[in-house]
């Protein structure tokens, strides 16, 4: 269930993020390869991938906020450029990391 419900808001939060972006021309033409459906493909399948990976000790807003502000180059640059440091991959949903697992570290 868990799986399901960040699949959802994770869905959700693209398509609004899209929304955003297309609406402003400079972001539009900035960003407009992470808005194509090609790459929103990909991020479903990474969202799928994380989604069965989700650590149990962690909230699923959580869950939703790391991925998106990851795998979202416009809320990753952000972030970046906010905290003036490159942002990692959460370890959760990094490749090669057992289901379930928050303890470890790829």
């Amino acid at each position: 269930m868990r799986a399901a419900g960040h699949l959802c808001v994770v869905q959700t939060t693209i398509l609004a993020n899209a929304i955003d972006l297309a609406s402003n021309p400079v972001r539009a033409k900035t960003y407009r390869n992470m808005i194509a459906a090609a790459e929103v493909a990909f991020t479903m399948c990474e969202a799928v991938w994380a989604s069965e990976r989700i650590p149990e000790d962690m909230e699923l807003a959580d869950a939703v906020d790391d991925f998106c502000s990851y795998m979202l180059k416009n809320l990753r640059d952000e972030d970046e450029r906010d905290s003036g440091q490159p942002m990692k991959l959460p370890h959760w949903f990094a490749r090669g990391m057992p289901s379930g697992t928050s303890d470890q570290k790829p």
